[in-house]
């Protein structure tokens, strides 16, 4: 007699090209838009664990991965590497404020503004919020241009819905109209 075999557990096959490969060979780590070994995340560390990171390596001899380690949330070494060679180079522990960027192109004023259009006619279009901002030399003198989508979002930001009104007819559910469906519903040859 013939000793039964083992039967293994058949695992799905990886495909060709080894460690992080997906199907048909394509990359499924790295590249663009992707996360994975190597890509690197960029950590915010507050001003205050800054200055413990700095302590811990500077004045209590600290490895950096150890100084990374002590603090909470753990910082990881190349982090407080970046930290302590700025503090080095520039004798900075903060961070610079950030700089760059469009500035804001409406002011809190400006929004209340239109959102009370909105308040004040529900049926207003976005195209008529845009042509009245233009038109508005006092509350909006310093807009040359705005686009729709930039009014959108300050309706969104503060809350306001735009919705189109449907008209529906009132006679529609008049007592006369009412009766009348009535009398249909129970004799349909009446209204004939």
């Amino acid at each position: 007699m013939e000793a039964p075999r083992q039967v293994q557990q058949q695992l799905p096959a990886r495909g060709r090209g080894g460690r992080g490969r997906g199907r048909g060979g394509v990359r499924m780590h790295g590249g663009i838009g992707g996360r994975g070994r190597g890509a690197r995340r960029h950590h915010d560390v507050p001003d205050e664990i800054r200055a413990t990171l700095i302590d811990h390596v500077i004045n209590h001899r600290l490895t950096m991965a150890e100084a990374g380690r002590r603090v909470q949330p753990n910082v990881p070494r190349s982090t407080v590497s970046s930290i302590i060679q700025t503090f080095r180079r520039e004798n900075r522990i903060g961070r610079q404020p950030q700089v760059g960027g469009r500035r804001k192109l409406l002011n809190e004023q400006q929004e209340r503004e239109i959102c009370n259009m909105v308040i004040a006619n529900n049926a207003i279009t976005l195209r008529q919020i845009r042509n009245a901002i233009l038109l508005d030399n006092v509350m909006f003198q310093n807009i040359n241009s705005i686009s729709i989508s930039t009014i959108d979002r300050v309706l969104k930001k503060h809350q306001m819905t735009m919705k189109q009104i449907y008209r529906v007819p009132f006679e529609r559910n008049s007592d006369r109209v009412k009766e009348l469906r009535y009398q249909y519903v129970h004799n349909p040859a009446l209204c004939d």
